[in-house]
């Protein structure tokens, strides 16, 4: 078994590859709308996938398990091209996930020579638009505000620590700009201090991804749930 380095924004791979199930944030790796990397079993006729978020800092399978996977070959590649890939990052430890179950044991056992650590993630999804709380006020004492061009042009440097929430954006989108053209955003923010920000970091056809981060001074006030 070889892996093949795929381009970015392929449709043929992501029609097969993502499923409903599918994390979101790595189908947006693979569609070519957040920055990563991805790798599949053939150029052609691919089945699966390994893809590297480089927000996330970690991969992911997707595609069809299959349980003929060479151990050996396997393990060569993540020894030759993995390694080196994580390397050049600075990162010491192979930090991955799966669609479905299935790959658990398979990609364990091709692992086995390495020590593996295990825990879980919790996704949580809005399937209904029509539960979304759009009434909620937000916590008196804060300034809201959208971050759109407009606002990043005159606004943003205002605040003392502007710089760590646009860094956060830039790492999600490769770019400011294209946050710009296909995301949204909010801050919350007081004394010219963000004290919290939510913004679509992943994008999947139709389907975003919302990251929050609210500073450890202003939580439990309900402006994560406000933001998002």
């Amino acid at each position: 078994m070889c892996l093949y380095k795929m381009p970015l924004r392929n449709k043929s791979l992501s029609d097969i590859a993502v499923k409903a199930n599918s994390d979101m944030m790595y189908a947006g790796v693979v569609t070519g709308n957040n920055p990563g990397a991805v790798w599949a079993d053939d150029i052609t006729n691919p089945t699966f996938c390994l893809v590297w978020s480089e927000y996330l800092k970690a991969f992911h399978f997707m595609g069809s398990c299959y349980a003929h996977i060479n151990k050996d070959e396997f393990q060569k590649f993540i020894e030759s091209t993995i390694i080196s890939f994580l390397k050049k990052r600075n990162i010491g430890y192979f930090e991955f996930a799966c669609d479905n179950e299935e790959w658990i044991a398979i990609i364990c056992e091709m692992l086995s020579n390495y020590e593996l650590k295990q825990s879980k993630q919790f996704v949580y999804k809005q399937p209904h638009k029509n539960n979304i709380n759009t009434s909620m006020p937000c916590t008196v004492g804060y300034a809201v505000f959208e971050i759109n061009e407009s606002f990043i042009s005159n606004r943003f440097s205002v605040f003392e620590n502007y710089e760590e929430t646009i860094a956060d954006i830039e790492r999600a989108w490769g770019e400011l700009a294209k946050f710009l053209e296909f995301g949204k955003g909010f801050i919350a923010a007081q004394n010219n201090r963000i004290c919290s920000f939510a913004y679509t970091s992943f994008l999947f056809e139709n389907t975003y991804s919302i990251g929050v981060e609210t500073y450890e001074t202003h939580k439990k006030k309900g402006l994560s749930s406000f933001l998002s």
